[in-house]
């Protein structure tokens, strides 16, 4: 078994959760690509890909799908089928998450080798270079794709929660959220 480490620690050894735990929503917070590092992989890389609205776009989509296929009456029927809906986005969210790890840790020991065989002096760079470029790019797209895909999950996560809770589906308003946290649902309510 190989050791990882956490990024940016000497002593921390990263147990892969996505391997042995049942995949979930608290799961996929917990390994989902910052966004920060997505953005930034996504301008270094040049890879013109909406990263912005993805989970807006899945939180109507899902609502939308909600209020023509699911159960309307209240109960088990019905949170049996909103779960039916989240899980096969939770599912593949997290494993594109751990493919992406993968990929850039694949990527992490390409390069390694090929700083080794320059410090050496190696006469065959050229192969590892290539490799560690090609396994580079894969990475990258690798990370967009499970960035997408854990937007869309937290997307769809929210239209179903507020359909659990028996809410009217409203469009996300960073406004009204930030009005919620900072003073209270009275002050966002008023606002709206």
């Amino acid at each position: 078994m190989r050791i990882e480490l956490l990024p940016g620690m000497t002593n921390v050894v990263r147990f892969p959760l996505e391997l042995r735990v049942e995949p979930s929503l608290d799961l996929l917070c917990e390994i989902a690509p910052d966004s920060r590092e997505v953005e930034l992989v996504a301008e270094a890389f040049d890879l013109g890909c909406p990263l912005g609205e993805t989970r807006r776009d899945a939180d109507l989509a899902v609502a939308e799908y909600i209020l023509n296929n699911a159960p309307e009456e209240p109960g088990p029927r019905r949170r049996l089928a909103l779960d039916a809906i989240l899980r096969p986005l939770v599912v593949q969210a997290v494993a594109a998450c751990r493919q992406a790890h993968q990929a850039a840790e694949k990527a992490r020991a390409a390069t390694q080798r090929l700083v080794m065989a320059q410090t050496e002096g190696g006469y065959w760079i050229s192969p590892l270079k290539d490799d560690a470029t090609a396994k580079t790019n894969e990475a990258a797209r690798l990370l967009i794709k499970a960035h997408l895909a854990s937007e869309e999950a937290f997307g769809a996560a929210r239209a179903i929660g507020m359909a659990k809770r028996g809410e009217e589906w409203r469009p996300f308003d960073l406004r009204a959220e930030e009005q919620a946290v900072f003073f209270g649902e009275e002050a966002a309510s008023a606002r709206s």
